[in-house]
């Protein structure tokens, strides 16, 4: 069954959606080629449908000062400032009217005004796609539950950092929030119920 969207309370949340990660960049994603034909469907449909988007791209200072413990595990240096391939995919690229959040560290609430937008455009349901699935998409659906917001996760419009960790994430998200995951096409299908609910 679709879920039910409120136009007026749900946000599209793109996830890191940087020219980096599409094009083999310093850290190895799965399934770019895959996710980004769908990811574009569904960004076209919800810009048709005048959800509000809300963009976020992880950056680091050139001095590499903000990095905190993320070099401690299996990454290797990524996203600085200065590296072209740390903007946003063109395809992927905010328009006027979206919103595009900068963020230091994986959840793209920490430290950053992500919520302050949130409740001021009066959001309490948020879609996610985005890259890693099980690294900045976890971490962010995780702050969104604990923050009270309901969330749900387009599962192939994510990249994970190998198909173990990508389905395993999506596992844990599910867990918070049952019935959390949808495909690109219910995701499009419901985007279509509703527009055609408005025009009728």
């Amino acid at each position: 069954m679709l879920p039910m969207f409120d136009l007026k309370s749900t946000a599209l949340l793109i996830i890191d959606f940087q020219a980096d990660y599409f094009h083999g960049g310093a850290i190895h994603v799965t399934g770019a080629a895959e996710v980004q034909p769908k990811a574009q469907q569904v960004l076209a449909a919800a810009r048709t449908a005048g959800l509000p988007i809300i963009h976020t791209k992880e950056v680091h200072r050139k001095e590499m000062v903000d990095f905190g413990r993320e070099l401690d595990g299996a990454e290797p240096v990524h996203c600085l400032e200065t590296w072209a391939g740390t903007d946003f995919h063109p395809d992927f690229s905010p328009c006027d009217g979206e919103f595009a959040i900068a963020k230091r560290r994986y959840s793209a609430f920490f430290a950053t005004d992500l919520d302050l937008l949130l409740r001021g455009l009066g959001i309490k349901t948020l879609v996610i796609m985005g890259t890693l699935t099980n690294v900045c998409v976890h971490y962010t659906a995780v702050d969104a539950h604990q923050h009270d917001y309901h969330f749900y996760v387009i599962e192939d419009c994510c990249m994970g950092s190998d198909w173990d960790a990508h389905w395993a994430a999506l596992k844990s998200m599910a867990y918070l929030q049952q019935k959390s995951r949808l495909t690109h096409h219910e995701f499009i299908e419901a985007m279509s119920r509703l527009t055609q609910g408005v025009a009728n």
